[in-house]
């Protein structure tokens, strides 16, 4: 439970300060700039595609083959392939705006600004991936609070007293300076050794399921989207509101997990037990974050009571779903599993295109019902899984 809640502080503040961020410009400046959030979502889960493939499969690799070279090579390569996609996107910011639905004119500034924070984000959970598996929980801690705690005061301060494009580019420069520094302060190269493919074998269920996130979201988001305002209002509320707990709750079982199975000492029972504990927690979080700021959003008050809905029956099935799922991705990865997770994916995604506002959130339902469907069958004669002799 302890490394559950110190993964989870991570997350806290590389989640909670950026939703709290919106939140605060969207009352200083305007209350469109909140929707930015929104906007950006399913671009959190391309990130995330990269994210599995330069942090968490080299912190596999490198724990399974005892080099650290993977580690290194990845942070290296990672960051100028991610740096390149990142630039093309901000380049193209109007055209991805307007395809979600949305007013370029007034958000312009504002994307481009998200999208260089998840890129910084992206290269911090490289660092941020690396020191878990080496143990070092507290380092993280600090890193994270240090580099957002810099963003959040910066912005929040210098938008208040500097021209809008000025006071972005100043905070991004020196997001920059201090991303940088942790760089350095971590990066030993000794070897070029990307091991690609054992990289993606070691991560291919969160890369399939990021991909599936993304169109999705992507799909989802554009098709809810157009049905009004009223909706697009309910959605980034509900996005806002419940977050941080989803980020907080993935990463910390997830990483909690591969950790305990490559290093031989997961118990089902305990984790299980655990993971129970942490939802409780999430979810009533999530509730208290939403009557707290519910008086100044006012969204359509049974649109919320539905897509809330949701995410509590997602959060209650899915410590059945990702204990056994994280079994599988290290202990029996196989194609069957990963041609099944896609095809799972798949079906979510065709749910995107149902003509409903809920489209999103029914695809949701669908996957996790699916998951527990599968895994439960795969791991039922696994001796980890019997509750009865752990």
């Amino acid at each position: 439970m302890k490394r559950l809640f110190q993964i989870s502080l991570d997350i806290l503040m590389t989640s909670a300060l950026p939703v709290l961020l919106w939140i605060v410009l969207g009352m200083t400046i305007r209350s469109e700039i909140a929707n930015v959030f929104s906007l950006t979502y399913p671009l959190q889960f391309v990130y995330m595609i990269f994210a599995c493939v330069f942090a968490v499969g080299p912190n596999v690799t490198a724990r399974k083959k005892k080099n650290k070279n993977v580690v290194f090579s990845n942070l290296m390569f990672g960051c100028l392939v991610v740096g390149a996609f990142t630039w093309f996107l901000t380049f193209n910011v109007d055209g991805y705006i307007e395809l979600m639905n949305m007013d370029s004119a007034i958000l312009h500034n504002y994307c481009i600004y998200s999208i260089v924070l998840i890129f910084f984000s992206f290269v911090l959970q490289i660092i941020t991936q690396k020191l878990y598996f080496e143990g070092k929980n507290k380092e993280s801690n600090i890193m994270n609070l240090i580099y957002h705690l810099t963003n959040f005061i910066l912005i929040i301060v210098l938008t208040l007293c500097m021209v809008e494009r000025f006071a972005i580019w100043t905070t991004l420069l020196i997001d920059a300076v201090v991303v940088s520094y942790f760089i350095v302060k971590y990066f030993r190269y000794t070897k070029f050794e990307l091991l690609m493919k054992d990289n993606i074998k070691n991560s291919s269920f969160g890369i399939l399921d990021s991909i599936g996130m993304v169109l999705i979201y992507g799909v989802g988001f554009w098709n809810s989207f157009s049905y009004g305002q009223k909706y697009i209002d309910a959605i980034n509320f509900e996005e806002l509101t419940t977050d941080t707990q989803w980020d907080m709750w993935e990463e910390a079982i997830d990483t909690t997990a591969k950790i305990d199975l490559t290093s031989k000492t997961f118990n089902y029972k305990k984790s299980l037990k655990n993971a129970y504990k942490f939802v409780l927690i999430l979810i009533g979080t999530m509730l208290i974050v939403e009557a707290l700021l519910y008086w100044y959003y006012k969204p359509e008050l049974w649109i919320v009571a539905i897509l809330v809905g949701v995410q509590i029956i997602d959060l209650l099935i899915r410590p059945l779903v990702a204990l056994r799922w994280n079994y599988l991705q290290i202990k029996d990865n196989s194609m069957k599993h990963n041609i099944v997770f896609l095809g799972i994916r798949f079906v979510t995604v065709l749910a995107s295109f149902l003509p409903t506002a809920f489209c999103t959130y029914i695809g949701q339902l669908l996957t996790v019902g699916l998951e527990y469907v599968y895994a439960k069958i795969k791991c039922r004669k696994v001796k980890e899984f019997r509750l009865k002799s752990n």
